[in-house]
């Protein structure tokens, strides 16, 4: 009886002392893009109404990548983890579902995160106002069409969009200077070819 009780507590000691989960790293998907080598995508970009060059039809702009999360492995996050959240590092202590959202730590509110639920099995880094955070790719010049178009959202949400096909280049230089930089909160860029053929800012909070 005795010699059956050893055996049971070396046992025991051999399951507790077996391999550990190695804590996981996780960090935003690559975005799939060449910064070098934009042929045809959709990109947030940051630019002024100065970065464009009217002689030589082209644009120098700072493109950025929305940060997205697999979404198996942001399912699989645990206390121990470490999350790469707006650049920095998170380490896990507490993984809430609240609403729709993954809350890392309490959230933004505690210094933590948040993250949901998007498109193609990802999830989505938030940050206030239900605003995605973004990671900096670059700068690049691209060559502006010859037709390309301007679509600006008004200065408050009810306002109509302006479409602009010719008069971009006046357009800008008219409105209020605060309204003639562009963020990738709310400004896209069209790229077909290597060649800008639209810019679409969209009104946001």
């Amino acid at each position: 009886m005795k010699k059956i009780t050893i055996m049971l507590l070396i046992a025991a000691i051999a399951c507790s002392c077996g391999p550990k989960t190695a804590p996981k790293l996780l960090s935003p998907l690559p975005s799939g893009l060449e910064i070098d080598a934009l042929t045809d995508c959709t990109v947030p970009a940051k630019f002024t109404s100065d970065d464009f060059r009217w002689m030589g039809g082209n644009l120098t702009m700072k493109v950025f990548s929305e940060d997205l999360y697999d979404a198996v492995e942001v399912l699989q996050l645990a206390p121990g983890d470490t999350l790469i959240y707006d650049g920095e590092k998170i380490v896990v202590e507490t993984v809430e579902d609240k609403d729709g959202f993954l809350t890392i730590n309490g959230g933004l509110e505690k210094g933590g995160a948040w993250l949901q639920a998007w498109e193609g099995g990802t999830y989505r880094a938030c940050q206030w106002d239900d605003h995605s955070l973004y990671s900096e790719l670059g700068t690049v010049q691209l060559p502006l069409s010859e037709d390309f178009m301007i679509v600006d959202c008004g200065e408050n949400p009810e306002d109509p969009s302006d479409t602009l096909t010719t008069g971009q280049k006046l357009y800008l230089e008219t409105l209020e200077s605060w309204r003639r930089e562009f963020y990738p909160l709310n400004t896209k860029v069209v790229v077909d070819d290597g060649i800008i053929t639209a810019i679409i800012r969209r009104w946001i909070p």
